[in-house]
């Protein structure tokens, strides 16, 4: 869902290509930079940040070339004021090799001037505009001020690169945009997973913000393996610039993995999840839920942020999963608890951090759970989902988590495992833990009579 808004410079960003770089861009590459490129009436960006991801090969380094070319020539026109431009990628060889492509273009047909000193390339326009490209170190966008940040394949770049040093380096520019672009990454990957994973929380609560994400990749209910349907999702270059022939023989690689990854554009280690691919899908629930049920909350592992599940039994003995919420603080955290609580007949589980500083007025309504709890009741939950006992509504982080993860043998059970897992899982975590609680059966609680006789 895009914003409303007066219109795309991704026109003329293709029109910059074909005109400058002889490149006709698809039909993929106008859409991505459509939609980072939406602008206001006053021709103000309404993107600050903005995250595409696709398989290898498909044309990212294309597009974001154009992106930079453009913006060096025409954004100074447009804004009435002179551009910085900075380009990173995770190897200094592959920022280099935009610089090689892209700048004798603008020395040739715009009098740009060169700097040719390998790792402090630089490119400057005859209105003073400046290109920078710089590998993605712990230095890299301190002391400077930037308007357009390119990082390629940043799955390994760090978080503490990308938001704590190229980030800042656009707070004082009005009008600026972080572009990035990768391929799927690992569970180190921690600056790609953050902003996914928030460009799938505003798909889920469907608000607009200043972040674009675009991903293709299969959908979980299909399997990558051996399946050219898959594929077509992760290639948007499929049948263009890629052959279904080339695929076919990356699928032959012995490393699954590396397959994966960078041919199905998923997290490494998809092919171990815990339960069969397609299943999930089959489970979506389409009707209201009633209220009530137990509700598992658990922090991140760098406690940056608090997911909770709500599981509730419908009549016919089936459980449905649904996320109740997705923050940043303890604050909102409890805040957002308190108002569950309304309700008297919520039952809540939580991990040991959590109940640290629980609520005391809640304190007889919580159970307190963890890794003893997840081997306890992962068999079981595995086994309601291929029953089509536990359903869910629908929350595309909810099916992310619940695809990724991987669960291992352990003390003759299984476990979900966070550190096995090609990514987070918390939604999966509290999903065992609520499921298994509420569909657990009660005593009714009527009375009995006893007759007995001497």
């Amino acid at each position: 869902m895009l914003p409303e808004h007066a219109g795309s410079y991704a026109e003329n960003v293709r029109e910059f290509a074909r005109e400058y770089l002889e490149i006709e861009l698809m039909a993929w590459q106008v859409r991505v930079l459509h939609g980072q490129l939406l602008h206001d009436s006053n021709g103000d960006l309404l993107n600050r940040v903005s995250l595409v991801s696709t398989a290898r090969q498909n044309g990212k380094t294309v597009a974001l070339m154009a992106l930079v070319g453009w913006w060096l020539t025409e954004m100074p026109k447009i804004s009435g004021l002179k551009q910085t431009v900075l380009t990173t990628a995770h190897r200094l060889d592959l920022a280099v090799m935009l610089f090689d492509n892209l700048a004798p273009i603008l020395e040739k047909r715009f009098n740009a001037t060169l700097m040719r000193s390998y790792g402090r390339n630089s490119v400057t326009m005859p209105d003073g505009s400046k290109w920078f490209l710089r590998a993605a170190n712990h230095s890299v966008g301190h002391g400077m001020s930037c308007d357009l940040i390119v990082a390629d394949e940043i799955w390994d770049i760090s978080r503490e690169i990308i938001d704590g040093g190229l980030g800042p380096a656009q707070r004082a520019k009005p009008n600026p945009l972080l572009s990035l672009w990768s391929t799927a990454g690992t569970e180190g990957s921690t600056a790609m997973l953050k902003w996914r994973d928030q460009g799938l929380r505003a798909i889920d609560t469907k608000q607009n913000s200043s972040f674009y994400f675009a991903e293709w990749s299969p959908p979980p209910e299909l399997s990558p393996l051996d399946n050219p349907e898959a594929w077509a999702y992760a290639n948007p270059a499929l049948g263009k610039t890629l052959t279904l022939k080339t695929i076919v023989a990356e699928s032959q690689n012995p490393d699954r993995a590396s397959f994966l990854r960078a041919s199905c554009n998923l997290w490494v280690a998809s092919d171990r999840a815990w339960i069969m691919p397609g299943k999930w899908q089959e489970l979506h629930h389409l009707d209201t839920i009633p209220d009530g049920g137990t509700v598992a909350i658990e922090s991140s592992l760098d406690d940056s942020r608090y997911f909770a599940v709500r599981c509730v039994v419908l009549p016919d003995r089936r459980t449905v999963a649904t996320v109740e919420f997705v923050v940043d603080t303890y604050d909102e955290m409890i805040l957002r608890a308190q108002e569950l609580a309304k309700n008297p007949s919520i039952k809540f589980a939580i991990t040991p951090t959590i109940d640290l500083h629980w609520l005391p007025a809640l304190e007889r309504r919580r159970i307190v759970v963890g890794y003893g709890e997840i081997l306890k009741f992962t068999p079981r939950v595995r086994a309601m989902i291929g029953e089509k006992l536990l359903w869910h509504t629908g929350e595309a982080m909810l099916a992310e988590h619940v695809q990724r993860a991987v669960a291992v043998r352990s003390q003759n059970s299984i476990a979900l495992s966070s550190q096995r897992s090609p990514g987070p899982i918390e939604l999966a975590r509290c999903m065992v833990w609520a499921a298994a609680l509420t569909s657990k059966p009660t005593s009714s609680g009527k009375p009995m009579i006893v007759v007995g006789s001497r």
